[in-house]
């Protein structure tokens, strides 16, 4: 008798835990449905409190994944990827939209492009140093990341012209880039 009341507390134990268990899984299912519904339209504050959320749901739910069957296991980490799939995505969508911000305030009219071509190269570089000299005095590291991908997306599109591009042309654009990566380093020293 004694050792059936053992069997069947042990069974009962094991039962609870995994209601438990199963309890706060449905609880961050939940949680992760609810958070990754609408994230395009969440402020960048509201976000960054999600993933605070998320480290610390997370973490307490970590420490119990020795009571999680298999299934709970796989579930449990489906539920983490999709909630790292809808960061991942977030932050892609607000770094482009941030970037398209930073050609705009930085190239001007040459933010298009499209418009630029082997002649006129060098005037969206001009354009793009001569902003950076007005405006890099106060930037964070962040805000001279943005620059430099404008700097990078710049570039990119100069290898992409068809056409020769002038040798004097490609000279004044070099003292350009060395321009604005010795702007970057003295900032990057001064912080």
């Amino acid at each position: 008798m004694l050792l059936f009341l053992t069997i069947f507390g042990a069974c009962s134990t094991t039962k609870e835990v995994e209601d438990d268990v199963q309890d706060e899984l449905a609880d961050f299912r939940s949680w992760v449905s609810t958070t990754t519904a609408d994230v395009a339209n969440r402020t960048e504050e509201d976000w960054e409190q999600a993933r605070q959320d998320f480290r610390m749901r997370t973490q307490e739910l970590d420490q119990k994944q020795n009571e999680f069957s298999e299934d709970i296991k796989q579930d449990y980490q489906e539920l983490k990827q999709e909630f790292i799939d809808t960061d991942e995505m977030y932050t892609r969508s607000h770094q482009e939209a941030k970037k398209a911000e930073w050609e705009h305030n930085l190239l001007g009219r040459w933010a298009d492009l499209a418009s630029i071509n082997e002649t006129n190269v060098q005037e969206a570089y001009v354009a793009f140093m001569e902003n950076v000299r007005a405006k890099h005095q106060s930037w964070t590291d962040q805000e001279w990341e943005m620059a430099e991908m404008v700097m990078n997306t710049l570039n990119e599109h100069k290898k992409e012209i068809n056409g020769d591009i002038p040798t004097d042309t490609e000279v004044k654009i070099k003292a350009l880039q060395l321009e604005f990566h010795t702007l970057e380093t003295a900032a990057d020293v001064t912080d």
